[in-house]
């Protein structure tokens, strides 16, 4: 059920209410109130049990579910195994049914019909399709008696007989569900965290203690959730990161030729990292997909600040008034208001995020304003004295071979 609010705080508001309001409200079921997320993880943490022993893998998740009900803010803990139901097994007899020319797959066939249905064709409507299937009534299919009632006819007799007369019917438990990935059957415990308490956080308490149990031989754990969804989403991210950076200190070197020009303006970049870092800390936004793309887009903003810098410092050295290092300074002066100006505009555009308090805007606005912020200050002062030490070795060598 999807509730429409007029604004995240309203949100916020109407999940906390309800939370407690409806906690145990209703026998053997569970109201999970959530807000909506660009995650498609199933809860915020998921542990995967792997191996062949069905017996070992429920050993196995009880451990696990005890361990995680113990933790702090972590709230309705299951898993994916359904209950045990009744089932039947069918084994051919296979002395009758050779004799009459039957076999497991004809037995099968003649088992979906009666039970389940079989598919026969698929007709369409317009653009929907709509599946014929063929299946016996229902009066004659509820009840597990009515297996060995249902109707198989020999290929070669051409005389039908009931199932019950050329096969087995053994009564037992089985397993309501089990569930396999990669092949291998998988038991997967769940568990979701208080509302407002970061996913992350918890994990990462909870991590070492899962890497502490003794496991049973042949059973695995492997991490899902939102750890995965995480790592799935910033490995082609840091992916993306590394080819723009790529990109930008190309054409930074097509553009001034010097290899030591175009890493001195990259220099720029790592100075955002720590007023993004700190603007996260400050809002109490967490690290997650949009602060990645924020930290993306800042690196292409930032060089420019480098670049308008950088240029006007070479400028005024070029003309040959000024030493490599008056000229840096000069820069540095000349330049602080295009500077100040350009990035103050770009991190104020971005405010009206940052107070939506918004969990999928937030965090992107929050990493692009303090980070331009503190990389506008920290490249005022900065770059001009790493331009001096830069290239004052070049000028010192320039002057000797002159004198010489």
């Amino acid at each position: 059920m999807l509730v429409n609010t007029t604004s995240s705080q309203a949100t916020e508001e109407l999940i906390k209410e309800y939370s407690k309001k409806y906690e145990g409200y209703f026998p053997d079921a569970h109201i999970k109130w959530k807000q909506l997320n660009m995650s498609a993880a199933k809860a915020p943490i998921e542990v995967r049990i792997s191996g062949d022993s069905i017996p070992l893998l429920k050993q196995t998740a009880a451990k696990v579910s005890s361990l995680l009900k113990q933790t702090p803010k972590v709230t309705w803990v299951r898993d994916d195994f359904a209950e045990a139901r009744q089932a039947v097994e069918v084994n051919l007899l296979r002395e009758r049914a050779n004799r009459l020319g039957l076999s497991k797959t004809m037995l099968s066939t003649s088992l979906a019909i009666g039970m389940q249905g079989l598919p026969v064709v698929t007709l369409w409507e317009g653009d929907y399709p709509v599946q014929v299937v063929l299946i016996q009534d229902k009066d004659r299919r509820d009840e597990v008696k009515d297996i060995g009632d249902q109707y198989i006819t020999s290929p070669m007799t051409f005389a039908s007989m009931p199932i019950r007369a050329v096969t087995e019917l053994k009564p037992e438990w089985t397993e309501g569900q089990i569930i396999r990935r990669n092949g291998v059957k998988t038991l997967t415990v769940r568990a979701d965290v208080a509302f407002g308490t970061i996913p992350s956080d918890v994990f990462k308490k909870l991590k070492p203690q899962l890497e502490a149990l003794a496991l049973p031989e042949g059973v695995q754990i492997a991490h899902g959730g939102e750890y995965e969804s995480s790592w799935e989403n910033y490995i082609p991210m840091g992916l993306s990161m590394l080819t723009s950076v790529v990109a930008i200190f190309l054409i930074l070197l097509f553009q001034f030729k010097r290899v030591k020009l175009a890493t001195l303006i990259m220099s720029t970049m790592p100075l955002s990292i720590f007023g993004a870092t700190l603007g996260l800390q400050l809002t109490g936004y967490p690290f997650g997909f949009t602060a990645f793309m924020g930290l993306i887009s800042l690196m292409g903003i930032v060089v420019r600040n480098g670049i308008i810098l950088v240029e006007y410092a070479e400028e005024l050295f070029a003309k040959g008034d000024l030493t490599i290092k008056e000229a840096a300074l000069s820069a540095g002066k000349r330049r602080m208001r295009p500077i100040f100006l350009t990035s103050a505009a770009a991190a104020i555009g971005v405010v009206p995020m940052i107070l939506s308090g918004s969990p999928l805007w937030g965090p992107l606005g929050t990493v692009i304003c303090f980070g331009l912020t503190f990389s506008m200050i920290l490249t005022l002062f900065v770059l001009p004295v790493l331009y001096w030490l830069f290239f004052y070795k070049r000028v010192n060598s320039q002057e000797t071979g002159v004198g010489s």
